[in-house]
Order: structure tokens, then sequence, then C-alpha cells
């Protein structure tokens, strides 16, 4: 295989919703931690889409204007005892203080996927930053070309993909996830408009069938759900 594998690691409610807050149920918690742990023993990268990373970091972007920029792609490999963690940011949205992101434990190196519509004024601003970039598209994310290139420049073979729904759309419509890894929570959220682990607008190309390939009781009355294409 000439790309990365992909995992589809994500964890829901019985009622199969992502965005919730349980943190006063000890089962609830038990079964995160247990999510965050699979996210880093399933492959060398893990990666969500750009809401999941957003936040409110003022940049003056002006400072950037005029410095020459080269539209190619950055690669910066990541120490041995660090993870990579995939930022897909299409149009250059992101904003960061440092190139790392610290989560569960781990401190990763973030690699901003972008596509040639972004703004030579944020390609100046990742480079201050020391972020590495790969370019993944003209004008919109294509994401075999993302999986191809992360395996030629980073030796990832098995990337996991861990939301939100939207990015996890765009694979599953390209028929670029191999297996599905969903970690249910013993709780239900009730809210009949709150995100599942898929979603999109243009629903052209689903459904989608996949093959269970195993099911894992937690002891935190949490499970495990694999599934194969």
């Amino acid at each position: 295989m000439n790309r990365a594998r992909v995992i589809c690691h994500m964890m829901t409610t019985i009622d199969g919703k992502i965005s919730i807050d349980f943190d006063g149920n000890d089962d609830y918690i038990a079964a995160g931690d247990e999510y965050d742990r699979l996210t880093f023993s399933y492959g060398e990268a893990y990666g969500c889409g750009r809401a999941t990373f957003q936040e409110d970091i003022e940049v003056d972007f002006s400072k950037y204007k005029n410095i020459p920029v080269k539209y190619e792609d950055k690669v910066i490999l990541p120490s041995k005892d660090k993870f990579l963690c995939v930022c897909f940011d299409r149009f250059g949205k992101l904003r960061w203080e440092n190139p790392y992101m610290s989560y569960a434990g781990h401190d990763s190196l973030l690699l901003e996927v972008l596509t040639e519509k972004v703004q030579p004024e944020f390609l100046a601003y990742l480079d201050d930053l020391g972020i590495p970039y790969i370019f993944a598209g003209k004008e919109d994310f294509d994401p075999e070309i993302f999986l191809k290139k992360i395996k030629k420049l980073y030796n990832v073979n098995t990337f996991t993909l861990c939301g939100g729904a939207e990015i996890n759309a765009v694979f599953l419509k390209a028929d670029l996830v191999d297996e599905i890894s969903i970690v249910i929570g013993p709780a239900i959220d009730g809210n009949r408009n709150a995100l599942t682990f898929v979603g999109t607008e243009n629903t052209d190309g689903f459904p989608k069938y996949f093959k269970l390939k195993e099911v894992e009781k937690l002891d935190n009355n949490g499970v495990i759900l694999r599934y194969i294409k």
C-alpha cells in the first residue's frame, strides 16, 4: 500500500453522540481514558479537523506580509519520544502559540495539512513558530494525497483519524477508512441535534458498509467496537 492505513477512532455515548461532557461520571471518564490510550497505540500519528483545535488566539499577521515563502511541503520530523498530531486546516484558519500539542499525557509535534488556497502570511507564521506543513490539494483537501505524503515524508504506516464528524465523512466518502474503532461510554446524551461521529451535508457516496472485527467489554461498563472493510 502506497498510503498510510486509516483507523477512524471515536468515542460516543450509547446514543452515538460525540460532543458531550460527563465529567461527573467515573465510568464515563474511565471509558475516555481507554479511548485516549488507544489513540496513541494504533499508529504513529493521530489527527482531527480544524474545529477540534480552534482557539481564540490573536495573531498580528501584518508582520508576516512581504516575507517570501514557498508553496512546498516543509518537513520537520518529531523526536523519537513524540507523536505527530495532524491538523486539517484547509485555508489556514488555526492559531497556535508553539509547535506542540499536549494531550492525554503525550506531547506531539503539530503538522498542518493545507491547500494551496492558504495565504502566504500564514505560511510565514508557521515558519516563524517552527510548525511543519504539507499541501494536500490545490482548491480543496484531497485525503489520498495526504495519506501518501504522510507515509512517504513521515514514515506513518497507520494514521488514527479522531474526528470530528465532517473530516470523518471526507475520508469515508473517499473509501479511505480501513477500520473503525468506537469506544462507547455508558451514558446517553439525549440531544437530537448533537453531533454523531460522521456527519455531512452532502451524503453522496453513503451509506458505507463494514464488517464487525471484534467487540470488547470494558470494566467500566463501556464497550469497544471495531469494524473493518
